[in-house]
């Protein structure tokens, strides 16, 4: 019986050590960089800017995050430049990174999509041709997958012969990962008669892209980009006629809102 309340206690003494370790976020100064473990094992990296009753916030760097007190299970002070960042508990699953809104995704369609054919809520499959970075960490890499829907179309000779297209992406994934995403690709056709049509493409061994401002929300750029193997990608935009966009156009996005991915820790 002494044996087993030596063990307890014992037990109990390293616990509380170990515990004791980890500073207490009420008692963290404001300014001071931080990482917080989440319950769910995420980890939150930044500068401790603010704390009340029921949340703290962390800048991390365009954003700033608010995080719950009953949802931190950890919380470590990071050393001033130079220092050796602490070892994150092993509770510690993934990063958290902020892709703030207004980024811009460079897509290349999986689907072709021709205003003479596409209606509303068709499908729309892209992947990302690069990877984007946050403070030097790449949180969407390449090849991620990208779905969404044609939000709007207008065929050719309905409307003062102007064909128009419009896509909204409202999917992101990223292996087993999925995030709802908003982003907006919009396309109109030149408004001009009578003149030739303009079809352009360029080869697998072209090696240059093109892009032009069509307009449309935001800007959308539309292209067509080399790809090793990948063959001709071709975007019909024909005065009074039809906009084709092939599978394999290159395409970019900005997204509306920013969205919060997960970074596995390896």
């Amino acid at each position: 019986m002494m044996k087993k309340v030596l063990s307890l206690t014992i037990a109990l003494a390293v616990v509380s050590f170990g515990c004791a370790r980890e500073p207490d976020v009420e008692n963290v100064a404001v300014g001071s960089d931080v990482q917080l473990t989440r319950q769910d094992g995420g980890v939150v990296e930044g500068k401790l800017t603010a704390r009340d009753e029921k949340t703290v916030k962390v800048a991390a760097g365009k954003v700033t995050k608010t995080v719950p007190k009953d949802q931190i299970a950890a919380v470590q002070v990071v050393p001033a430049e130079g220092g050796k960042a602490p070892e994150l508990p092993p509770m510690a699953k993934f990063r958290e990174f902020t892709v703030a809104s207004g980024t811009s995704l460079a897509l290349e369609l999986e689907s072709s999509v021709s205003t003479q054919t596409a209606r509303v809520e068709d499908p729309v499959d892209a992947r990302l041709t690069e990877a984007v970075r946050v403070d030097g960490t790449e949180v969407l890499p390449a090849g991620s997958r990208l779905r969404g829907t044609v939000s709007a179309v207008q065929a050719a000779g309905k409307v003062k012969g102007v064909a128009s297209l419009a896509v909204r992406f409202t999917r992101l994934t990223i292996g087993d990962d999925h995030y709802t995403i908003a982003a907006d690709f919009s396309l109109q056709a030149p408004a001009t008669k009578g003149e030739d049509a303009k079809k352009v493409g360029i080869g697998a061994a072209g090696g240059a892209i093109l892009g032009a401002i069509i307009g449309g929300k935001k800007g959308a750029a539309v292209g067509a980009a080399v790809g090793g193997g990948a063959g001709a990608a071709h975007v019909m935009l024909t005065p009074g006629k039809d906009i084709e966009l092939a599978r394999g156009t290159n395409i970019s996005v900005a997204l509306d809102r920013s969205v919060d991915v997960k970074v596995p820790i390896r």
